[in-house]
């Protein structure tokens, strides 16, 4: 009789079932755990407020990296937006005589990321306004677009407008060409040019890295200038007129900003945020074109 017993307890131990039966009540503890942080979380328990990545401040500016998906200021207090953000992290910057807290020299759309140049005083922004105005300063923007391009670089020159077709008034499409559009108002000429970095694939389809750099500055100007040459940018839910919908974001960066002035020199790059790592290997390189390294001095060039 006992040596049964024995013989049972050694079979149940060798079957690997108490091992089995200990991960699964880890298994349990560990959704346990995630569930009471998660409810932690809903009512900002521990939640720790949100700051502004900063590249460079001085006494003159603050240049920081804006997240994709935020609105640089809205009228709308209860949105967060850079200028919410920054009001908790700067209350020293902030200029009361402003409607929005900051002079705000320049802007990125929503959904783009990337290098955001904010003046800290009068002067300073009245020159870098003048900077942007006459052209001089210097923008080069990283995208990932749809398809890959039967081209190396390009010099995009089309004329922008703003949309005033009832097809899109339920979209927020704003700006339209000239191109494609013969009811686009107040056209302006608007230039772009595109330099192919590589080409691969993102989950599984098509892809065409490049880098961008606008010469004018219109509103909506990469994504309207890349979808008219057949290229949307990834993830645009705007100018795929709602299609591509699939991507966490639009995969527009503001990459580098050289911008000449008389207080200081202003020349800042990020870090690439659509490397192959970056993009959890979702993005597939299967043919390089230009480095980054050399891609500014040849984008330059041309």
């Amino acid at each position: 009789m006992i040596d049964e017993i024995v013989d049972r307890i050694v079979q149940f131990f060798s079957t690997g079932l108490v091992e089995k039966i200990v991960k699964a009540f880890l298994v349990l503890c560990d959704r346990f755990v995630s569930f009471i942080l998660s409810l932690c979380e809903g009512n900002n328990y521990k939640k720790k407020d949100e700051t502004v990545d900063v590249l460079y401040s001085s006494g003159n500016f603050l240049v920081i990296n804006k997240k994709h998906d935020l609105l640089i200021n809205s009228n709308d207090t209860k949105k967060k937006t850079v200028q919410t953000i920054m009001r908790k992290q700067f209350p020293e910057y902030v200029q009361d005589n402003l409607t929005h807290d900051f002079y705000f020299a320049h802007r990125l759309d929503f959904a783009t990321s990337g290098i955001l140049c904010i003046p800290l005083n009068k002067n300073a922004c009245k020159e870098v306004c003048q900077v942007f105005e006459e052209q001089r300063a210097r923008k080069y923007y990283l995208a990932l677009l749809r398809g890959h391009t039967d081209f190396d670089e390009e010099v995009i020159d089309i004329a922008i407008g703003e949309c005033e077709d009832i097809r899109f008034k339920d979209t927020s499409k704003k700006m339209c060409t000239i191109l494609e559009d013969e009811l686009c108002q107040n056209p302006r000429r608007s230039i772009t040019k595109v330099l192919v970095l590589d080409r691969g694939y993102y989950n599984g389809k098509p892809v065409t890295k490049v880098l961008l750099r606008p010469i004018t500055g219109r509103r909506h100007q990469l994504r309207l200038h890349c979808s008219q040459i057949g290229h949307v940018i990834v993830g645009d839910y705007t100018y795929s007129l709602k299609i591509d919908t699939s991507p966490p974001r639009m995969f527009l960066h503001a990459f580098r900003l050289v911008l000449p002035n008389s207080f200081e020199n202003i020349d800042i790059q990020t870090e690439d945020p659509f490397t192959e790592k970056a993009l959890k290997y979702k993005w597939k390189v299967v043919e390089q074109v230009n480095a980054v390294g050399n891609a500014f001095d040849l984008i330059d060039s041309f």
